[in-house]
């Protein structure tokens, strides 16, 4: 009993290296393929802290699908390039390589659709930290810089709430970019506390009692306010 336990540890503990190997290391062994994940990250990292900090809109969402898209369209070409040079034959690993690629595709187009539809299930499968990881777990396959393995595809699924939840917790425990606080201040909407001073209790409030909004400024009517009050 002892050693299947042990036995099943070391299986997730490789999963899990390979993981890290794969998001982490990777990259910086093969230079094409960085310069092509360094924007990537870049793009995830500013749309992350500073748009999808505090949620994200369906505009958000379909523009992340472009990450997607461009993605399998990229590992098209690696794919295609490398059957020319001899690298890759048809066969099984070729016909997976193109499968995967119609899954990225298709999910790309997916978040278009329901954008246009105004499906806000976009909003949750169309983060960019979702579309992100996606095309960066896939890369360095595409790049041949791993092989295309099972254990690629389970470490990947199995470790992604991984990804997403420490996302998560650096999201709730870090304040809000003063860009974040302006733009809601000035949707009227609500923010959390974010340690630049502000109250929780609404974005646009300005010591106002509750009920009030954006234009109350202390009136005890809020943006209730009739216009007609003030008569010229």
């Amino acid at each position: 009993m002892a050693d299947w336990l042990i036995g099943i540890g070391l299986y997730f503990w490789e999963l899990f290296k390979l993981w890290i190997h794969t998001l982490f290391v990777t990259p910086f062994q093969n230079m094409d393929m960085l310069w092509l994940l360094v924007p990537v990250w870049l793009g995830w990292f500013f749309a992350e802290f500073f748009q999808e900090k505090v949620g994200t809109s369906m505009g958000n969402a379909i523009s992340n699908s472009v990450i997607i898209l461009w993605g399998s369209i990229d590992c098209t070409r690696q794919t295609v390039r490398l059957l020319q040079a001899g690298t890759l034959h048809f066969g099984l690993d070729v016909f997976v390589r193109f499968f995967i690629i119609a899954l990225l595709l298709s999910y790309g187009v997916a978040i278009v659709i329901f954008g246009l539809k105004g499906n806000k299930i976009i909003k949750y499968i169309g983060r960019v930290r979702e579309v992100t990881y996606v095309f960066v777990i896939f890369t360095p396959v595409f790049y041949n810089a791993l092989p295309l393995t099972l254990k690629h595809v389970i470490a990947g699924l199995l470790f992604f709430p991984l990804f997403y939840f420490a996302i998560e917790l650096i999201d709730h425990y870090t304040p809000n970019p003063k860009a974040i606080v302006e733009d809601l201040e000035e949707g009227g909407g609500e923010k959390k506390d974010t340690g630049f001073g502000g109250s929780p209790s609404g974005a646009g409030d300005f010591g106002s009692k509750p009920g009030g909004g954006l234009g109350d400024f202390g009136a005890p009517g809020g943006a209730d306010k009739d216009l007609g009050d003030f008569k010229l």
